[in-house]
């Protein structure tokens, strides 16, 4: 049982004498995480305990004549009927009711309040549903833990006036500290009066029990809950989807496979430029509410037979290839992963991360381009961003394909983690690099469209125009901690263009989120009338892309520093070596390393062993692709090329040297 937190801070509100709800569900048992939840529960570890990030705050209106016994019995209904409301997250083999898990989800506001207390106790004897093995892909060897039957205490609050409001603020501060997964239930509610009838439920919600498919979900069910409709239980629980997931052949083969040649295609990092001084807090994230740029989008979707979800991707991996140099960019999509009825009726979290790489065709500097960089690490400025070495297409022609390439992504979203960890992996070794994949996009509007946007003919250049005087930007907030470089995402509003850019400032700076939304609107509002070329973006969205000191150069997709790498080789090698590009077998620029045998580092396969362990979190190096082994150095600098040679190869087929750096 978890203690009574401190009252609330809310104003307007009095505490009244709170409530008990006994709940008894159909089952209880005990699984194997289900996909959907291993990615929420990774992101929770990376996050310092108590961090209240993935909770949500949510408020659910209360209309008609309902009382508040009938409001108590909806809420314990509820509870009943999604085994996600009553589940725990534990160690494999821990007690139930015991603690072993971190705590560590939550939202942003700054008090907590009473009335939400829990009693989690699980019935004795409750089977084991999915799964023998239990091993989440971080190794947390967690299990979700479905209690049968319990005892929710629900806060009670009079409101002076305006309910849903005061409802609003106090379900932000029950969501302001983190859950105890393991001991406590991942619901916290309170039910707020207006003169003694309810008019309000305010929710705090673990992000590990809901996502925003369920939230639309349960809140179509609330008010024929309180009504007292006799709902049927949902046929398809997590503990359901836990054992589809192990079944035998599993699913996934598909979406396994998009992810293998995703990851073949893209930069091993957007971010692959040095480092600078971040800002403190470190992530700033930036909103915009833009009804031009929503008209916008709809009229390029419906132009080019696409989804305005589409347009508002390519948009971004445009604007975030355009800043950092690259041709082509790789997102990850947030997947609902509700293709299938029963996942459709399920409340619990399915999404997934989904891989989107998007061939642009524009925006790299090109290779005479390198020494364009006098200013410090990292820094933007202003002047000549470089040149492609490909033609530009337009922003339009990069719409269709950019489309398939989301809807591909769309698609093969619901996959094994640990399966597209080791693909990961794999394509790191091969690379030479860490595959960093820290830039995200997530549309959350319902259905993926606007429904109620303004009625302005978007060939209107003046109605356009004037509609743009209504966007506006503002602050979001700032973090110590996110697990995301940089963060696309739409907003829920049903009639205006709501997106947000979180950045790492370590990368970007803080203002580069703000001038990112003021370019989005650009870029979509002057592609209705006009072809916008690839390699304009940048200076059509007022960005100035990143400098990379003299000494980088392009392999392939990917940017590194020749002069880091070569102190690497010689600083893991202890002795001489340089690294040079050469052409390789298909004719392309291939980076060799030439060095010094000694014992131990006698073989291509020792050498990139300790490179990669070298090269570990590294944005500026690259492991080479060849190794060339002399018995020797030469005589000057340029002359390694030209030495006696006792082995030379990738060093990349090997599995042993994999396994000994635990990949």
């Amino acid at each position: 049982m978890t203690g009574s937190p401190p009252a609330p801070q809310a104003p307007g509100l009095t505490a009244l004498p709170p409530r008990t709800v006994e709940f008894r569900g159909a089952r209880g048992g005990q699984a194997a995480l289900t996909w959907g939840q291993q990615g929420i529960w990774r992101s929770t570890q990376w996050l310092d305990d108590g961090d209240p990030y993935f909770n949500l705050a949510w408020t659910l209106p209360v209309t008609g004549a309902a009382d508040l016994d009938a409001v108590l019995r909806a809420v314990g209904r509820l509870v009943e009927r999604h085994e996600t409301l009553r589940t725990a997250y534990v160690r494999e083999g821990a007690r139930p009711g015991t603690t072993g898990t971190r705590v560590g989800a939550g939202t942003r506001a700054e008090a907590v309040t009473e009335g939400t207390e829990a009693t989690t106790e699980a019935g004795a004897g409750e089977p084991v549903v999915a799964g023998e093995s239990t091993e989440t892909a971080s190794g947390e060897g967690t299990v979700q833990r479905v209690r049968r039957e319990g005892r929710l205490t629900v806060g009670v609050y009079e409101a002076a006036a305006k309910p849903m409001t005061a409802a609003k603020a106090l379900a932000a501060e029950l969501a302001a500290t983190g859950f105890d997964y393991a001991a406590e239930l991942p619901v916290r509610c309170a039910v707020v009066c207006l003169r003694g009838r309810p008019r309000a439920l305010a929710l705090a919600l673990s992000h590990l029990a809901l996502d925003g498919w369920s939230l639309n979900m349960v809140a179509a069910e609330w008010p024929r809950l309180v009504a007292g409709e006799d709902l049927p239980v949902p046929e398809w629980q997590p503990l359901d989807q836990a054992a589809f997931e192990r079944s035998d052949p599993p699913p996934g083969a598909q979406a396994l496979r998009h992810w293998r040649s995703g990851l073949a295609a893209a930069p091993r990092s957007m971010f692959d430029f040095p480092e600078r001084e971040p800002e403190e807090p470190r992530f700033v994230r930036y909103g915009m509410d833009s009804p031009a740029a929503a008209v916008a989008a709809e009229a390029l979707a419906a132009r080019h037979g696409v989804t305005t979800s589409s347009v508002l991707t390519v948009a971004s991996a445009a604007l975030l290839a355009a800043v950092t140099g690259h041709s082509t960019a790789a997102l990850q999509l947030i997947v609902s992963n509700r293709h299938h009825l029963r996942t459709g009726t399920m409340a619990g979290p399915a999404a997934q991360d989904g891989l989107c790489v998007i061939d642009l065709g524009a925006g790299d500097q090109g290779p005479g381009d390198q020494g364009l960089g006098d200013q410090g690490p990292g820094d933007l400025g202003a002047g000549d961003p470089g040149t492609s070495d490909r033609g530009a297409g337009t922003f339009a022609e990069a719409l269709g394909p950019g489309h398939r390439r989301t809807l591909a992504t769309y698609r093969n979203g619901h996959y094994d983690p640990s399966l597209v960890l080791a693909a990961r992996d794999a394509e790191a070794w091969h690379r030479g690099a860490d595959i960093d994949l820290d830039a995200f996009f997530n549309d959350v509007r319902q259905g993926g469209r606007w429904s109620g946007l303004p009625d302005v003919d978007p060939g209107d250049a003046g109605a356009l125009a004037a509609l743009r005087g209504r966007s506006r930007t503002f602050f979001v907030g700032a973090y110590s901690k996110v697990k995301a470089k940089i963060f696309f995402a739409t907003g829920p509003a049903p009639s205006t263009c709501e997106f947000f850019v979180l950045v790492d400032t370590a990368f970007l700076p803080g203002r580069v989120a703000e001038r990112m939304l003021g370019g989005l609107e650009e870029l979509l509002v002057r592609a209705v009338s006009a072809d916008v070329p690839l390699d304009r973006i940048a200076e059509i969205a007022g960005l100035d892309p990143v400098r990379r000191p003299a000494g980088w150069t392009r392999i392939g997709p990917d940017w590194v520093s020749l002069p880091e790498t070569e102190a690497l080789l010689r600083r893991v090698c202890g002795g001489p070596a340089a690294v040079v590009v050469e052409p390789g077998d298909d004719g392309a620029g291939r980076l060799t390393g030439y060095l010094v045998a000694r014992p131990g580092l006698d073989t291509p396969d020792a050498v990139h062993a300790v490179v990669m362990r070298a090269a570990a979190g590294r944005t500026d190096v690259l492991a080479p692709r060849h190794y060339v082994l002399c018995p020797a150095p030469p005589a000057g600098p340029s002359g390694w090329p030209d030495c006696p040679r006792l082995i030379e190869g990738g060093g990349r087929v090997p599995s042993s040297a994999m396994t000994a750096l635990g990949r």
